[in-house]
């Protein structure tokens, strides 16, 4: 397999993340001319079954400076910027490890986004030499569902975010037939069928009576099953699935931004709009320690930035061409990538072996997402629920 060498050149123009509603079609392609929509671009019409989780806004038509730019400040993070912080191998980015973002419904013009992200960010592109994309349906096979424009975007940030931690990983995108919890299960459980590393799921199903049924298709040996822990309207309260199944790291948001006066060179706070809390029906995990939350699960394990304050670049034909993106499923798909990243091959659970390696997180202090107590809703020293155990400092705890 060819492994590549990343890029860099300095320099990113600043973006706009505004006030969201729902859109009803696909955007034009990107131009300069494109009109943006008007408000959140991310969310489909609310059907009781998967909640949208994901926030996102047009740039303007604004193209970044290409190979692989890094902001010096007050712009959306760029992927350079996300492997600056998180202390990211900055050369020689994985290889051979599958990544598999997982969303329902038909995402056409997937590959050629995620085509445009490489090429700006200075990543190779997925090609014959480096065939690093591919999507399947819930069953494996190559005829698509039903495609939404609404949900298109989840697919979209999810491939760029795990592209962004691994660049030399493959990249699947696995459409469920639509937003069930039922479908959704089933593409997780083929996206570990086809040899996935890491898995995201890039929505949340509100805690239920009855969620056990499927809570063994977000288990599986050797795949990390990573999950958005959810927005702030649950936090303290109820959570969301896949998060809160005891098998799945439950990934929380947090608020990032250069500061040269740390020595990491980054201010890293809880983002107000993440979601923690106990869960309703699931029980603690072995390797989770108990905490106010009880013998019950506690949300979240681990974070990484989300906040819509501090947003990160994108590229969807949605948004118009260059735009931004929060929400806790921007964490998620990145941890996903950081797992391919370290390409740990071990049957150990992916938790076990998170909570036992502090040293290699950034432990957050700051911050809060609630006034609920013992750690639930505001960062302390080690774990607390909106945080977790920290975000990723190096490869070294995935």
């Amino acid at each position: 397999m060819r492994i590549h060498r990343m890029t860099t050149l300095g320099g990113v123009v600043a973006m706009l993340l505004t006030t969201l509603t729902p859109l009803t079609s696909l955007a034009p392609a990107a131009s300069a001319a494109a009109a943006p929509p008007a408000a959140n671009a991310a969310c489909p019409q609310d059907t009781g079954q998967a909640t949208c989780l994901l926030r996102a806004a047009a740039g303007g038509g604004d193209r970044p400076l290409p190979n692989g730019a890094a902001t010096t400040g007050g712009g959306p993070l760029t992927a350079k910027d996300l492997q600056e912080a998180y202390r990211l191998p900055a050369d020689w980015l994985g290889g051979g490890q599958t990544v598999a973002i997982v969303s329902p419904y038909d995402n056409v013009a997937a590959e050629d986004e995620l085509a445009e992200y490489r090429k700006v960010n200075g990543m190779p592109p997925c090609d014959a030499d480096f065939p690093c994309f591919r999507k399947v349906n819930q069953r494996g096979g190559d005829t698509p569902p039903a495609p939404s424009p609404a949900w298109s975007l989840h697919g979209t940030i999810g491939l760029e975010l795990a592209a962004a931690a691994c660049p030399n990983c493959k990249l699947l995108l696995v459409q469920a037939d639509d937003e069930s919890l039922a479908s959704m299960a089933a593409a997780v459980d083929q996206a570990a069928a086809q040899g996935a590393t890491a898995v995201v799921p890039m929505w949340g199903v509100a805690e239920h009576e009855g969620q056990g049924a499927q809570a063994a298709h977000f288990d599986h040996a050797r795949t990390a099953v990573v999950a958005p822990s959810g927005m702030g309207f649950n936090s303290g309260g109820r959570q969301t699935v896949p998060a809160a199944y005891p098998s799945v790291i439950a990934v929380g948001g947090t608020q990032l931004h250069r500061d040269p006066a740390t020595a990491r060179g980054w201010n890293e706070s809880v983002w107000r709009d993440t979601a923690s809390g106990c869960s309703m029906y699931e029980l603690r995990p072995a390797w989770q320690p108990r905490g106010a939350c009880g013998t019950r699960r506690t949300v979240a394990d681990v974070s990484a930035v989300a906040s819509a304050d501090t947003p990160i670049q994108v590229y969807s034909s949605r948004l118009g061409g260059w735009g931004t993106a929060a929400g806790t499923p921007v964490a998620a798909a990145f941890i996903a990538g950081v797992y391919g990243l370290a390409g740990t091959d071990s049957a150990t659970p992916a938790g076990k072996r998170l909570y036992a390696a502090s040293r290699y997180l950034n432990d957050i202090t700051a911050g809060s997402n609630g006034t609920c107590g013992g750690g639930i809703c505001t960062a302390v020293r080690g774990y607390d629920g909106p945080s977790g155990m920290g975000t990723p400092n190096g490869t070294g705890a995935f």
